[in-house]
């Protein structure tokens, strides 16, 4: 009888473990499975791939320079919480040609105030479908880094006493396609970029109800292209200036300003200043905009459409976003 029992329940047993799933929480090295990320970090070779299984992780890992062409790969679920190595990040990302995906960072923060998901220390960094959520900053990169490539990524309610940003850059090179940078807090700017080359391309940058500062601050200058964006001042906003070009001085050899073909809206109530020059910065190309709300600048060139308020284009009120077609 005993036996019996015993079979029934084992049945019973197996049943329940063959239809229940498991909680999927691993990472895996070229496909072995791996103590942490650190210990995936230490002995990753060039070419190797990572991945990480969903689940909630609070470690963190350096990859040291010297190695080349990692993938660092997710999928949805996939969230590191809370956690920083050496007071820097989540991420600390020394290699070069290194690709991230699908990972999500939240509630980053480090004592100095200036922690982020991701510091890039290293050469070419390329980061796609990726959230970063309530980070002091989301990515901070060293200013010896060659190129940073973010697409398809949401940056939201990053940033922390006016020094950290949704992004603060100062690679060689900053290109940002189709990402969205909403709610920047505590006089965090959404972008803040010093690199000799930033292209921001059909993608959105939003105050909403954020106490943000500057939706995209260029503050040495450089070569760099704004097109096919939404951007917008939210009433919260603490800053009457929407954009900087040059205002901590121009340091760059190649300086250039293209502005095209970007819905620029002002919820203020008390309207928006348009941009902060440098006195030496050259004039900027403005082509194609459609200026919405009052927006105040001194030297607007003809070819741009200026709009009263968001009703005039049948826009939803604030704080939501206008259901656009940034690939136009």
């Amino acid at each position: 009888m005993a036996n019996i029992i015993f079979k029934s329940f084992y049945a019973l047993f197996v049943a329940l473990v063959l239809t229940v799933p498991s909680a999927a929480r691993g990472i895996f090295l070229d496909g072995k499975e791996m103590i942490n990320l650190q210990e995936a970090f230490d002995n990753v070779t060039n070419g190797g791939i990572i991945r990480i299984e969903p689940g909630i992780y609070r470690e963190g890992g350096t990859l040291k320079k010297g190695l080349k062409n990692i993938l660092i790969t997710g999928s949805p679920g996939v969230i590191f919480d809370g956690v920083a190595v050496g007071g820097k990040a989540a991420f600390v990302i020394q290699a070069d040609e290194v690709t991230m995906e699908s990972i999500e960072c939240r509630n980053i923060a480090v004592p100095s105030g200036n922690g982020a998901c991701i510091r890039h220390e290293g050469g070419n960094l390329t980061i796609r479908n990726m959230t970063f959520r309530d980070n002091e900053n989301g990515i901070l990169t060293w200013n010896k880094t060659n190129i940073l490539t973010i697409e398809d990524s949401l940056f939201e309610r990053n940033g922390k006493g006016g020094q950290a940003h949704g992004m603060y850059v100062s690679a060689k090179q900053l290109i940002v396609r189709r990402t969205r940078v909403l709610n920047s807090k505590d006089q965090g700017h959404g972008i803040k970029s010093r690199s000799a080359y930033t292209l921001i391309e059909d993608s959105v940058v939003a105050s909403l109800n954020g106490d943000d500062s500057y939706l995209i601050d260029i503050p040495n200058g450089g070569q760099a292209v704004i097109r096919n964006c939404l951007l917008v001042e939210g009433a919260n906003t603490v800053n009457t200036n929407m954009f900087t070009y040059g205002a901590e001085g121009m340091r760059h050899k190649e300086n250039s300003l293209l502005m095209e073909k970007n819905i620029i809206i002002s919820d203020r109530e008390e309207g928006s200043y348009f941009m902060v020059l440098h006195k030496d910065a050259p004039k900027p190309n403005l082509v194609r905009n459609f200026i919405v709300g009052p927006i105040t600048y001194e030297d607007w060139p003809a070819g741009n459409f200026f709009f009263e308020d968001r009703a005039e284009l049948k826009f939803p009120p604030a704080p939501e976003l206008p259901p656009v077609n940034l690939g136009r």
